[in-house]
């Protein structure tokens, strides 16, 4: 057998050595975004919040600067700013006063709560049990007792660990309001310089950054506006739906001001993080630890039917108004959910959308279509 030349033998090592390059390139570059966003962006946020909230008070700005005899687009960025906080803090100050008598006056009545209503139906349901075993296996009703009698012991350490989280969650949040003031503070200021110059700010900014990355990033921009403004639509679609089928399954169940509970139930389900389940769920348990199993059993069921409908309609609807396939909607909206969270499944799908509009006009090739 011949020797392998030398010639191959060196371009095989000169390839090696580019991989490495390149490797250790790529790798540097990672470090260095990890190391950015984990000590640097924190640094930046107030900057960031105030140049965000700016940015969305823009368009209304500019729209009073045409259309009003006053064309001075500077003092009407600065009366929309100040109109947006004073009706923004005035919401949250309020909300969070009601907040904040709410869990105070709900931490002193938990254990009263749990002791009247729900210790009362975890006996009733720890008799039914009992007589059951002992129905069909006697020699088991001991072990079901004490296991029954850990659970009851256990749900109630939970009940006054809860009262003390509650508690304790409200002394932290008091205490960090200072600082959480001071923060906002800032991206308030920031915010009010930006909007007075924000032509001024957005062209250094453009000023810095090379012109292929200035064509990316207004391209993105405009993806992101248009693709955000489809991706609110769908989710009214969806809600709107869901308010259908609860004011129809509540009317027919009977359940006064149907239409109100239909719309907030509806409203809080465009919240991914808690969805439909976060208001039917603990009505029906509630309604099932107070005796009314047959309510409880129709509740159920409504929400059970909500739900089919809503994860089939759900990846249709919004891939549909995104252009994306239902299949890959669905698929972008778990892959970000397992990776980012909440964050992750808002965001998963309007990203998807923006690569594949850069990839269709040959911006980059991730994949064949044929």
């Amino acid at each position: 057998m011949e020797a392998k030349p030398p010639v191959t033998k060196k371009h095989d090592l000169q390839k090696q050595k580019q991989f490495l390059i390149r490797f250790l390139y790529i790798a540097s570059i990672v470090c260095i975004i990890f190391l950015a966003l984990k000590y640097v962006l924190p640094l930046l946020y107030p900057f960031l919040i105030g140049f965000a909230l700016a940015w969305m008070c823009m368009p209304l700005t500019r729209l009073l600067a045409r259309k009003t005899r006053w064309r001075n687009r500077k003092a009407w960025g600065l009366m929309v700013m100040l109109v947006f906080y004073a009706v923004v803090s005035t919401l949250l100050i309020f909300g969070i006063l009601e907040l904040f008598h709410l869990l105070a006056s709900s931490v002193g009545k938990i254990p009263g709560y749990y002791q009247n209503d729900i210790l009362p139906a975890l006996r009733q349901i720890e008799d039914w049990g009992a007589e059951w075993i002992h129905n069909v296996a006697p020699e088991l009703a001991d072990q079901y007792t004490n296991v029954f009698h850990t659970i009851i012991a256990k749900a109630g350490a939970f009940v006054i660990s809860l009262s003390g989280s509650i508690a304790s969650w409200i002394a932290n949040v008091t205490l960090s309001l200072p600082s959480m003031f001071i923060f906002f503070s800032f991206s308030m200021l920031f915010s009010f310089f930006i909007v007075w110059d924000f032509d001024k700010v957005g062209a250094f900014i453009r000023r810095q950054l090379p012109d292929r990355v200035n064509r990316v990033a207004h391209d993105v921009h405009q993806h992101f506006k248009t693709t955000t403004v489809e991706y609110i639509k769908a989710y009214l679609i969806i809600a709107g739906i869901t308010c259908v089928e609860l004011f129809i399954g509540l009317t027919i169940l009977g359940v006064p001001n149907a239409i109100w509970i239909a719309l907030g139930i509806s409203v809080f389900d465009m919240l991914p993080v808690f969805g439909t389940g976060g208001i039917m769920i603990p009505w029906v348990l509630l309604t099932f630890l107070n005796g009314d199993f047959g309510f409880a059993i129709e509740l159920l069921i409504l929400y059970t039917v909500i739900t089919i409908i809503r994860n089939f309609i759900e990846p249709k609807i919004l891939g549909t108004k995104l252009g994306l396939n239902p299949v890959v909607a669905l698929f972008t909206m778990y892959v970000g959910l397992q990776l980012f969270g909440i964050i992750g499944l808002i965001l998963a799908p309007i990203v998807t959308v923006i690569v594949k509009d850069f990839h269709d006009a040959g911006r980059f090739k991730l994949w064949k279509y044929e």
